[in-house]
């Protein structure tokens, strides 16, 4: 193959390779059908929106953020909520059975099956996690919040329990109760549910301890 065709490949491959990897960043480009503001909040939906529904969420979700310490008064962010479906899969990778993910630097908020009108959402088709929209709005805020004022690295580095417990503490719940809790303990005391459920108590009791103050368990891990 001659050099013009090598060149033309190489580019064909560079512009493919940008076509799948842009949505990572900037996941309105999978051409979400709705779209509506609440607050803060730029919501894109791939179902219709209820504008009344959106502003409760959203308020819900902006009281739990602002409690933090690590937050500020006002900060715009992008609100993915899928159906589960294709959009999620590919913005999702290898956390397809995740409720929701944030990415670093552009901060996208995506989000699993999503249901606006009961303020609730779950983890994969079969239905069995569930949690509220505007918790789980809350904890992925909170990563972002993390990486921020702590530093990027603090989201990847620290310990599971401490970075899904605080957020976990931000949304003020977690995806399993006392009773699922103590199952999980006897049939699958390893279930990563347990790591959000357990970090929120500790992260609680430490806050208790050191008078609130979120960057030193930060800095003390």
């Amino acid at each position: 193959m001659n050099k013009i065709r090598w060149k033309w490949l190489n580019r064909g491959v560079a512009l493919l390779v940008l076509v799948l990897a842009s949505p990572l960043l900037a996941p309105q480009l999978l051409a979400f059908p709705y779209h509506a503001r609440s607050g803060d909040f730029s919501v894109y939906s791939e179902l219709p929106i209820d504008q009344a529904a959106l502003d409760s969420v959203t308020e819900k979700s902006t009281a739990l953020i602002s409690a933090s310490p690590l937050a500020r008064p006002s900060e715009p962010r992008r609100v993915f909520l899928t159906a589960g479906g294709w959009r999620w899969n590919w913005l999702a990778f290898r956390f397809r059975n995740s409720f929701a993910l944030s990415r670093p630097l552009t901060e996208p908020l995506i989000f699993n099956r999503s249901d606006l009108e009961r303020d609730r959402m779950q983890a994969g088709a079969g239905g069995t996690a569930k949690r509220s929209l505007s918790g789980t709005i809350a904890h992925e805020s909170c990563h972002g919040l993390i990486r921020r004022e702590i530093g990027l690295d603090a989201d990847w580095t620290k310990p599971a329990w401490l970075r899904e417990g605080y957020c976990d503490f931000v949304a003020r719940e977690s995806a399993i109760d006392e009773r699922r809790a103590a199952e999980l303990r006897k049939t699958d005391p390893d279930h990563r549910a347990l790591v959000y459920f357990d970090g929120r108590r500790r992260v609680a009791a430490e806050l208790s301890r050191n008078g609130g103050d979120v960057r030193a368990i930060f800095a003390a891990y």
